[in-house]
């Protein structure tokens, strides 16, 4: 899974703004594991982080992969989901579904994306550290 190109990042996500620009640091705060929830685990654990230096990044990074495949799956159950109810002319139950696949399978696809460019960016500072 780690090789397969649907998780190459493209040259536009890499500096992170394209996803910012979308709202993915306001959606990170209310994310599982994302800012209001590490700020409160500090509260009890003030050392604690999920990634403390390259090599706590490169052990996540795999996992933003999966998280990025099962969000991509639930995403096709969605979509299949909608063009059912665009079929039936459900209109009112399309546009529920399609904000709920946008919170719960867009945004989330778009934040390990933007993880994976924080962890691409921290791993090509290093190389060029160890280079100079």
């Amino acid at each position: 899974m780690r090789n397969l190109p649907i998780f190459d990042l493209w040259d536009f996500e890499r500096d992170g703004r394209f996803h910012e620009r979308l709202g993915i640091r306001w959606f990170k705060r209310f994310a599982a594991r994302g800012d209001y929830w590490n700020r409160r685990r500090r509260r009890s654990d003030p050392g604690f982080r999920h990634v403390n230096g390259l090599k706590s990044a490169l052990e996540w990074e795999p996992r933003t992969r999966f998280n990025e495949i099962v969000h991509l799956c639930s995403l096709v159950v969605g979509v299949v989901v909608m063009v059912w109810l665009l079929l039936r002319s459900e209109y009112a139950w399309l546009v529920a579904v399609a904000l709920v696949v946008i919170l719960w399978d867009v945004y989330p696809i778009m934040l390990q994306r933007y993880n994976r460019a924080r962890i691409w960016r921290i791993r090509s500072s290093m190389l060029r550290v160890r280079k100079v």
